[in-house]
């Protein structure tokens, strides 16, 4: 659920300094919730244009762009499996951790960037002309 996880947080957070703007405590109650209803909705909103995002790159004519997402997952899902499941049967866990462990932290942060870079950039390529609108 993405940063709905971290809500009970973010209202902890917030309830302090709503009490000190906001002294009635239904005004209060009634602020939470509101934050509550937008940050779902922003949410949601998010939700659905990450699916379109997906069903677009899906129906690509890109091979790049239509395999990108699920040559990822697997390659994520083969990457656990190996660590998780293979290597401690075969007695290679110890190995694999270490080698794992000795990945440079910059590598893994390029990893990351990355990904999300791409991701970022396909939402974007996206995402950008449904908010403009069609061109004229």
């Amino acid at each position: 659920m993405g940063f709905l996880a971290l809500l009970p947080a973010l209202l902890g957070a917030l309830g302090p300094i709503l009490q000190k703007v906001l002294p009635d405590e239904g005004q209060r109650l009634q602020v939470q919730l509101e934050l509550q209803k937008a940050l779902i909705e922003q949410q949601d909103d998010l939700g659905r244009a990450m699916a379109e995002v997906m069903k677009a790159d899906a129906g690509s004519e890109s091979p790049l762009a239509r395999n990108a997402r699920p040559i990822t997952v697997l390659w994520a899902l083969a990457m656990i499996t190996w660590v998780g499941v293979v290597a401690p049967m075969l007695g290679l866990q110890v190995e694999v951790v270490a080698a794992l462990k000795g990945v440079p932290a910059e590598l893994w942060s390029l990893l990351t960037v990355g990904i999300g870079a791409y991701m970022l950039a396909r939402s974007v390529d996206k995402i950008v002309p449904q908010v403009l609108g069609p061109k004229g």
